[in-house]
């Protein structure tokens, strides 16, 4: 009997591992003198199900500003293909001071099924700032926690550009 808990409990593991995975695909530190920063995922790191093999629910790609000056962050996710169409995908900016900080959303959008821009407009108006700044940024990329088997979303290219104020 220990035998088999033991066997299920392994298998039960396995499956929560294999089905509902979480990774970082990049995390970069940008010099100091740098403000744009493209990142192409490997054939591996995708979101979804499809072709019978089973991809990621959630992809992270970081960056690490490196400035002294405030900046704000633009990025733009490009979807290579899309397989299926039953589901919609995450694809979110978020921000953070510390590195052992906890992340902020600066923009969420949801139901997405093809390339998004993710603007930070915290300071719009001239002479109008934000509450805070950033120094790590973040883009999530990541399915409903019930993606189709049939469904995937490739990711092209994830692109970071920050704007020194």
């Amino acid at each position: 009997m220990k035998k088999l808990l033991t066997i299920l409990f392994a298998f039960a593991l396995f499956s929560a591992y294999a089905l509902g995975q979480t990774a970082t695909a990049v995390s970069h530190i940008m010099s100091s003198s740098a403000t744009y920063y493209e990142y192409t995922p490997t054939a591996a790191q995708y979101i979804g199900g499809a072709a019978g093999a089973h991809g990621y629910d959630t992809l992270y790609f970081e960056i690490l500003t490196n400035k002294n000056a405030a900046t704000n962050c633009h990025a733009r996710v490009e979807v290579s293909s899309r397989i299926g169409t039953a589901d919609t995908y995450d694809i979110d900016l978020q921000g953070k001071i510390f590195a052992n900080g906890t992340y902020a959303a600066i923009i969420e959008s949801a139901a997405n099924t093809t390339h998004k821009e993710l603007l930070d407009t915290t300071r719009i108006q001239y002479k109008a700032l934000p509450a805070k700044y950033y120094r790590y940024y973040r883009v999530i990329v990541n399915d409903d926690n019930a993606c189709a088997t049939t469904d995937s979303l490739i990711i092209g290219k994830v692109i970071f550009k920050l704007y020194e104020r």
